[in-house]
């Protein structure tokens, strides 16, 4: 397996940019700064997920010793990778929104953007929870604690 202390690292990265995304989305949406404060926080995240989905991914990362420790897992395993082009193409369409957002938004407009990000939070934090679990159960190792 990768490195325990670096596949702790990464997933202390993710938690992160997840914790500056849930602050900034508890910011005031009638600020003229909130679309900006999202979207320097979505941006951080989807900065943190690609490298997370580039270790991961490449040859002899942690889903490609998954699949050899653990080939009963493979249906997971391969929701877990599925995850990673989901969330990607989710956080970068929320990218797109927040760059077009007009100045003067409405309390409809504000509500959906916020509601698309909290499901971009969630899908982030499931993904998390999956891969953890799929590391318990091929290695018995938990990565969610120090130590």
């Amino acid at each position: 397996m990768n490195d325990l202390g670096e596949i702790r690292e990464r997933r202390a990265a993710l938690v992160g940019t997840c914790s500056a995304l849930e602050a900034a989305l508890s910011s005031p949406v009638a600020s003229a700064r909130w679309p900006e404060g999202l979207g320097n926080a979505v941006s951080a995240l989807l900065a943190t997920f690609g490298e997370h989905v580039t270790e991961t991914e490449s040859p002899g990362g942690t889903i490609e010793q998954l699949r050899e420790r653990a080939p009963r897992l493979s249906d997971r395993i391969d929701r877990l990778s599925e995850q990673h082009v989901t969330i990607a193409a989710d956080a970068g369409r929320l990218m797109d929104r927040l760059e077009h957002v007009p100045s003067e938004r409405s309390d409809d407009e504000n509500a959906a953007i916020r509601e698309q990000a909290l499901e971009l939070l969630t899908a982030v934090v499931r993904h998390r929870q999956l891969g953890a679990d799929l590391l318990y159960e091929a290695y018995d190792v938990d990565v969610g604690s120090p130590g």
